[in-house]
C-alpha cells in the first residue's frame, strides 16, 4: 500500500483519520506540531506509520515531513487536516489573529500542496482532500478570518486540481459542518454550557444533528479511493442540509 499523509492528524478528525486510513492498510504519516499527539497516533496505527512534528506554517518543516514520507514510498495521498479559529466581531480581529488563521488555514495547504503535487506525480497519481468547512459557502458571525481562509481554500483546491489533471491527481474539499469532534467541540467546550450550545446547533440544522466522526472519515476515505476516480476541482458538503437552508430560505 502506498503512504498517505495527514496534517493535523495528532487530535480530532485528523486523529481520526489517520487511525482510519491505517486500517484500510496506509502506511500513515501523522504530521503535527504536536510531537507527542503525533507519535502516539502512528504509535497506535503500527506498521510503518510515523509521527513527524510538523508546522504547516513552515515552508522548511513541511518539505521535511513530505522527504520523511516519500522515503516510506509513492506518496499518493495527502488529507489536509491542521487548521485554527478565531471567534471575534471583524473589527475587533486583530492582526495577529488574522495572520494566524490565515497562515494555519491557507498558507498551509499551499505550502502542503506545493511539496506534495510533484510527488504524487512521481508516484503516477494520486488524491488530496481539504478539510474545508461549510463556513467556506456561508458566513457566520465573528468567524470572519476563519471564513476568508476557507472561501479561499476552495479555490486554491479547484486551481491545484485543474493544474495536476493530467498528472493523474484529484484535490476535492470536503466541507463539513459543526461535528462531534475538532474545532467545535473545542471551542464549544470554552462556553458557559457546552451542551446547551451544541443542542443549539444540532438543531438548527435540517437533519436535527451534528455530523459525526463517522461521516467525515467515510466521505474522506471515499474521496482517495478508486469509487470518486472522477471527481475532481470539488466541494462536497458535509453538512446535513446547513448550506441549502442558508442559502435558500
Amino acid at each position: 500500500m502506498a503512504v498517505a499523509l495527514v496534517t493535523g492528524g495528532a487530535s480530532g478528525l485528523g486523529e481520526a483519520i489517520a487511525l482510519a486510513l491505517g486500517d484500510d492498510g496506509w502506511d500513515v504519516v501523522v504530521a503535527d506540531i504536536d510531537e507527542l499527539g503525533s507519535s502516539r497516533v502512528a504509535a497506535a496505527i503500527g506498521g510503518r506509520s510515523i509521527g513527524v512534528v510538523a508546522d504547516v506554517t513552515s515552508d522548511a518543516a513541511v518539505a521535511a515531513a513530505v522527504a520523511r514520507a516519500r522515503q516510506l514510498g509513492p506518496l499518493t495521498a495527502l488529507v489536509l487536516s491542521a487548521a485554527v479559529e478565531v471567534r471575534k466581531p471583524l473589527v475587533d480581529t486583530t492582526d495577529e489573529d488574522w495572520q494566524r488563521v490565515l497562515d494555519v488555514n491557507l498558507k498551509g495547504p499551499f505550502l502542503c500542496l506545493r511539496h506534495v503535487l510533484p510527488a504524487m506525480a512521481e508516484a503516477g497519481g494520486g488524491s488530496v482532500v481539504a478539510l474545508g468547512s461549510v463556513l467556506g459557502s456561508i458566513v457566520a458571525p465573528e468567524y470572519s478570518a476563519y471564513c476568508a481562509s476557507k472561501g479561499a481554500l476552495v479555490n486554491l483546491c479547484k486551481q491545484a486540481a485543474i493544474e495536476h489533471a493530467g498528472q493523474g491527481i484529484r484535490v476535492n474539499v470536503l466541507a463539513p459542518s459543526a461535528c462531534e469532534a475538532g474545532l467545535f467541540m473545542e471551542v464549544t467546550s470554552l462556553a458557559p454550557d457546552p451542551d446547551a450550545v451544541r443542542r443549539m446547533v444540532a438543531d438548527r440544522t435540517p437533519m436535527g444533528r451534528l455530523g459525526s466522526v463517522d461521516d467525515v472519515v467515510g466521505a474522506v476515505q471515499w474521496l482517495l479511493g478508486d469509487s470518486s476516480s472522477y471527481i475532481s476541482g470539488t466541494v462536497i458538503p458535509l453538512d446535513g442540509g446547513m448550506a441549502a437552508r442558508r442559502q435558500h430560505p
